[in-house]
This record gives C-alpha cells, structure tokens and sequence, in this order.
C-alpha cells in the first residue's frame, strides 16, 4: 500500500464566517508524489472532491522553489489562483519554505508565479497582465443557460472575455438579486458558449451582502468538472481588470484595493482582493486569507 500525506486549507476566507473560503487539498511531499501517475493524482482529485487538488513535484527552474500540478474533478489545468495561495501557505507550514521568506516563485502550468507572503495567512500573487478580448453580443443563449432574462444585464457595461492567466466571460448584472437568483445548468453552459474562447463565467453585481465588500461575485465552470466556486483567485484578477477599464465602481480610484465577495450561494463565504497597480496597470496582485483545516494521508492499496 502506497501513502501520500496531505494537508487540507481554504483559502480566500473571510474570518467573520468559521466556515468559508475555498477548499484545497495539497499533496506537499515531492517525493512520495514522484511515484504517482497522471491518472493516479486525477483519480485522488475526484475522491478529494473539491475544485482543485494539488500536487508538489521538484522544479527544474533554479528560480522556482517548487513545480505545481493542478487538477480539478474534470482535468489537469495550468493555472488558478487559490491552489496557487494554498500551496504556498502549505508549503511555508511544511518548512519547504523559509519561516522569514517574503517572496517565493512556484512553477506552474503557465510559466512562474511570483508569491508574496504578506503576514501569518495573508497571502499574495503577481498574476498576468489583462487581456481585453471579444465582447459577446449574444447573451440571450448563455443567461437562458443560468436562468436568468437578458433585461438582467447592466446595460452600461459588456459581458466580455477577460483573462489575467484564465480567460472568463464577465456578464454585469444590475441588482444583486439577480446574481443570487442565478441557477446554472451545467451542459446548457458549455453548449452555450460552444465554440467561444472560454467556457467559464463569472457574473457579479455592485450591490453586496456586506458593506465593506465592492463587488458580488458567482463563478461557474461546468467544462473543468466545478459546477459552482466558492472563491476563484484566477477570475479575481480579471474582474478587478474589467471593473477599473470600464470604470464600474463609482466611489473606487484607480489602484485602490476592490474587495470581492462570493461563495454565499453555496454557504462558503469568501473574501478575495484584487488590486492594479496604481503606476504600472499591467501588474495586477490578487490575495486573501489562508486557514488550516485538516491535515491526513492519502492510501492508494
């Protein structure tokens, strides 16, 4: 019988909330991971059950600490950003990772991921600059596929294909009960945006549940295996994008932090920051809160 430790976190939590944030399963030991195969580590990802598992290998890269595989229930992904900040949490935990470091860089998918550690479970990532892509004129097949009219659309603003790492189709809708009335059908969703750059849509109001929050956020991303995500770092970085260049948010200057919130429709409060920098809106930073909460070995017989 073959083992693999792992520990347990959720990441993007808010601390008013005991249960919240996004879970996430890392496997931390690079060298029990080396006998794993690909089915193996996509198998363990669907019996963990959440929207990402991660997987630590040694990196080839002198400037990376760590290489990071990424899976979600459906497939392996180069990129995301709360197993991103999970791992990094996990390995600092794990002594991977120097007590007193400020800054490492992991290897990933898309290429290195610079990771900033910002206090005890605060943690911050450098994502990729924004990329403004097609708008999407025809929404009436996608808001049909999450139940929604299409008179539920702001209308100053476009539903538009962003990415900073991912790509994602944002949808602004005028009221907040909109985005919770929102129901998606998972296969509607993928057939819907058939043939379009990305599957995975994020609709959001500036109408909020909590005061200090800037934003109300849902993600679904049905082609990945996750139906819903309670707290999607890499759809973080391009709705704070989308909400400066379209300049939504009335009392927001420019590189001020915008506050997210999400995972309430599922009873996982989150809270996600996103910033752009102020001089260099190329730079876009994306961070939260990382907790502990369990921590075990995986048995493959």
């Amino acid at each position: 019988m073959r083992s693999y430790p792992f520990l347990q976190t959720s990441v993007f939590v808010d601390k008013r909330y005991y249960f919240g944030g996004n879970q996430l399963a890392t496997f931390w030991s690079s060298e029990t991971n080396k006998t794993l195969t690909n089915d193996e580590m996509q198998g363990i990802t669907r019996e963990m059950n959440y929207s990402e598992t991660t997987f630590v290998f040694e990196s080839k890269k002198k400037d990376c600490i760590s290489k990071v595989r990424i899976f979600t229930p459906g497939r392996e992904i180069p990129f995301a950003g709360h197993p991103t900040l999970g791992t990094a949490y996990v390995l600092r935990r794990k002594r991977m990772v120097e007590s007193k470091a400020e800054k490492i860089r992991l290897e990933l998918g898309i290429g290195p991921v610079d990771v900033e550690f910002l206090g005890k479970d605060t943690i911050r990532m450098k994502q990729r600059s924004p990329e403004f892509l097609e708008e999407l004129d025809n929404t009436r097949t996608i808001m049909k596929a999450i139940s929604l009219p299409e008179k539920s659309i702001a209308e100053d603003y476009p539903p538009r294909f962003v990415s900073t790492g991912n790509i994602f189709l944002i949808i602004p809708l005028k009221s907040l009960a909109s985005v919770q009335k929102a129901s998606p059908n998972p296969s509607s969703i993928i057939k819907a945006l058939e043939g379009e750059i990305s599957q995975d849509v994020l609709i959001f109001s500036t109408d909020t549940v909590n005061p200090d929050a800037n934003v109300h956020a849902r993600v679904f991303a049905p082609a990945y295996g996750v139906i819903e995500d309670p707290a999607t770092g890499s759809a973080a970085g391009p709705l704070g994008a989308y909400l400066e260049h379209h300049d939504v948010l009335a009392s927001h200057s420019s590189g001020d932090i915008i506050v997210i919130e999400q995972g309430y429709e599922m009873n996982r409060p989150s809270k996600l920051n996103v910033q752009i920098a102020r001089k260099k809106k190329t730079d876009v930073f994306v961070s939260g809160r990382v907790r502990t909460t369990a921590e075990g070995t995986f048995f493959l017989k």
